[in-house]
């Protein structure tokens, strides 16, 4: 596994600090999930908060910018994270969520993570609660010491996600992501990543930008697996048509394929803006990630369908 070198290193880099839109009014975390979130820590931690607590004590002082977090005197650090849990920001509470899922806190849940997020996006699912949460990519690593040559390392974090749609995400966005967390797509899953961070970030042209950057390193994955002959200055227009022709597809495929070239073509940050600055507004970004999560599951199962 690899070490966070930086102890606070990871600390600034959770959902309340990265700038979610103001703007949009999204339904507020209900009592129930809370406490369900909180049961589910105690059950991980074999019976016992006190771990889980003592550790989140740690990264939320730090991030809140004071040594007691509720402001109360003489509570232990678990009782003044639990105080501060009952009451804190939706968006605090879900730094918490994230701070409990990240890989140095792997001790708190007992190695059951991935078990924790499943719970999680199950509680969220029944409250209709408007987020996900994704799970940590791993990615096999040689290591050069002889003595241990086969290890893993961790390429993503487990984050918190806004769903802007619940059918969209169930059909799309999820399932490119699942698709993404295998090793081979690794490159591919950091790319999308970096495009639901510019959109949170209403970085709207560089979040179309990385989409069509995921968008081809799927189908260069795709074409050095099933050895459909590519080269890796090849375009997105390029590499869809070698994924088409090897794969029989007919035509008319192409024009809604392209689509996240195309936006990426005429306007993204990718090229220059000329005379006039391109302003991509947030709807289109959101299209624009909706397209690239149904895009890249449709060619990849067109691809490893056997047809």
């Amino acid at each position: 596994m690899q070490q966070e070198d930086d102890v606070i290193g990871n600390i600034f880099n959770v959902f309340s600090r990265r700038k979610e839109n103001q703007a949009a009014v999204r339904k507020p975390l209900t009592p129930g999930f809370r406490q369900r979130t909180l049961m589910l820590l105690r059950d991980a931690g074999d019976g016992s908060l006190l771990l889980a607590l003592e550790h989140l004590h740690g990264k939320l002082t730090y991030l809140v910018g004071r040594v007691s977090l509720s402001q109360r005197q003489g509570m232990s650090p678990q009782d003044d994270t639990l105080q501060f849990l009952t009451t804190c920001s939706d968006a605090h509470f879900l730094d918490a969520v994230e701070y409990i899922l990240q890989a140095d806190a792997h001790m708190c849940l007992g190695g059951r993570q991935e078990d924790v997020v499943t719970r999680l996006n199950e509680f969220l699912s029944i409250d209709d609660l408007p987020y996900f949460v994704t799970k940590q990519v791993w990615e096999p690593w040689q290591s050069d010491d002889f003595r241990s040559s086969q290890r893993i390392r961790l390429l993503e974090e487990s984050k918190v996600i806004p769903k802007d749609s619940q059918v969209i995400h169930e059909t799309a966005i999820e399932p490119a992501l699942q698709l993404l967390r295998q090793p081979a797509f690794c490159y591919a899953n950091t790319e999308f990543m970096v495009a639901l961070e510019d959109y949170r970030h209403r970085k709207f042209g560089d979040c179309v930008t990385k989409c069509n950057a995921s968008y081809e390193s799927v189908m260069k994955v795709i074409c050095g697996q099933k050895r459909f002959g590519y080269s890796e200055g090849d375009s997105t227009a390029k590499l869809l048509r070698t994924i088409m022709a090897q794969t029989q597809m007919e035509g008319f495929w192409e024009t809604p394929l392209m689509v996240v070239g195309t936006l990426r073509n005429k306007l993204s940050s990718a090229h220059g803006a000329g005379e006039n600055a391109k302003v991509v507004p947030e709807h289109v970004a959101r299209y624009a990630m909706n397209m690239t999560a149904s895009a890249i599951v449709f060619l990849h199962d067109q691809a490893y369908s056997g047809k």
